[in-house]
């Protein structure tokens, strides 16, 4: 019961099945900004994204972020030194017909990598960018920096990424935010890609969550990826969203990066 308080026995529980099983479903519990703030909190520090800890994913509401769009596979602000460490979503408003947010499991996509693979990917580095344009959402990243790096944000990791509290490998390349295998060439490096992505994206690595009102759902950010068809908007999406780890500021990330401050 989520509208009381968490004690300790409790909230050690739910760390260790977030650990094991790298994402949470509570259903059918009516929760306010308070509840959904204080089950965030168990899993460390609540981040403040803009105005504060509570944001809005909404088709209908002006103060809601990504519209009716469908959203490529991706994990929150990869581009930065630290994603959010966890992310949670409430279901306020959902279609009469249902929504859907998908999610596919980079540790385990890491765990079945076949060897041909993993050699290939060994001493690779993938660059995740904030892409600009427009159809970076949608279409994933649809324009190539080449080798340069003068890009202003973006992040530089393993392909297999060490998992900051477990330690085991995540596959760390993005749909809608890797755009480069380093030091590959452009060709190879999309040529690997296509090769990585096909095995990330497959059935047996994913969950259809299909949402209904009141759905509480936190998850690994680091070792989960989601996605999202497209949702219209003959019918109010709304969820509640509440993010674990520090905070993401673009604008003083940019200029420190600029200034060649930033990591």
């Amino acid at each position: 019961d989520l509208t009381r308080p968490i004690g300790p026995a409790a909230a050690e529980g739910l760390r260790r099945a977030l650990r094991e099983h790298r994402l949470l479903l509570v259903r059918g519990q009516d929760l306010d900004d308070d509840h959904h703030l204080a089950f965030a909190a168990v899993f460390g520090r609540v981040a403040s994204e803009g105005g504060g800890p509570i944001g809005v994913v909404s088709n209908t509401r002006p103060d809601g972020i990504l519209g009716a769009d469908r959203a490529t596979w991706h994990a929150d602000f990869t581009f930065f030194p630290d994603p959010y460490e966890a992310l949670s979503l409430y279901g306020l408003d959902i279609p009469p017909g249902g929504t859907r947010t998908l999610f596919v499991d980079a540790v385990l996509a890491a765990r079945s990598l076949p060897d041909h693979l993993r050699n290939k990917v060994e001493g690779l580095q993938g660059r995740a960018v904030l892409a600009f344009d427009g159809g970076s959402l949608t279409d994933g990243v649809r324009h190539r920096l080449g080798r340069r790096d003068d890009a202003t944000v973006f992040q530089l990791r393993p392909v297999l990424w060490p998992h900051h509290a477990t330690g085991e490998p995540i596959l760390a390349v993005w749909e809608q935010q890797t755009d480069a295998l380093l030091p590959l060439d452009p060709a190879d490096g999309d040529a690997l890609l296509a090769e990585l992505f096909a095995h990330l994206y497959q059935p047996a690595h994913t969950y259809e969550h299909r949402w209904a009102s009141h759905d509480l759902l936190l998850w690994d950010n680091h070792a989960l990826q989601h996605a999202r068809p497209a949702v219209g908007t003959d019918h109010p999406r709304t969820l509640r969203r509440v993010c674990v780890g520090a905070d993401q500021d673009l604008a003083a990330f940019a200029a420190a990066r600029a200034a060649g401050a930033a990591p």
